[in-house]
């Protein structure tokens, strides 16, 4: 049934995220729907790894196991892997993964997106580790880009 992944993944990131917020004080839980946005596909499973893209990472009670056994797809757990930051993991292995899935490649750009709009922070003043984070930001944004442009995407 058409919307049935996308339902589950909302609820389920609903609740995981619920109680957390993001630097502006938004339920969490609107970011990921955002970077959905920005997607602008109609593509459920892509829409899924989009609103689920931070759940490994910052739900530790959400596993692997626990999408799988919420009904999630390969193709879905793998986009969602490959977003997760690990422990240990270095800011240029953690790239490499995102660079080795196209569906990670493609959220992980509007994630960025999102993450770069100052507008979030809602008054609080910009220090100059938020302007290194922003930097940094953009250039994988801009990585990102040129790697889907060589694929046709």
């Amino acid at each position: 049934m058409k919307g049935k992944l996308l339902g589950k993944m909302i609820q389920l990131a609903a609740n995981a995220h619920a109680g957390q917020f993001d630097k502006g004080d938004e339920p969490y839980v609107l970011h990921c729907l955002k970077v959905m946005h920005y997607l602008k596909s109609h593509d459920e499973e892509l829409r899924c790894i989009a609103v689920g893209h931070d759940l490994i990472e910052d739900c530790p009670e959400i596993t692997v196991d626990v999408l799988r056994q919420a009904g999630m797809t390969q193709r879905i757990i793998e986009g969602i892997v490959a977003l997760s930051k690990v422990p240990g993991q270095t800011y240029q292995e953690y790239k490499a993964a995102v660079f080795a899935n196209v569906d990670a490649m493609r959220v992980k750009v509007c994630d960025l997106r999102h993450n770069t709009d100052i507008r979030r922070i809602k008054g609080k003043a910009i220090m100059e580790s938020d302007v290194v984070r922003l930097e940094n930001y953009y250039s994988f944004a801009l990585e990102i880009q040129l790697r889907l442009a060589a694929l046709g995407i």
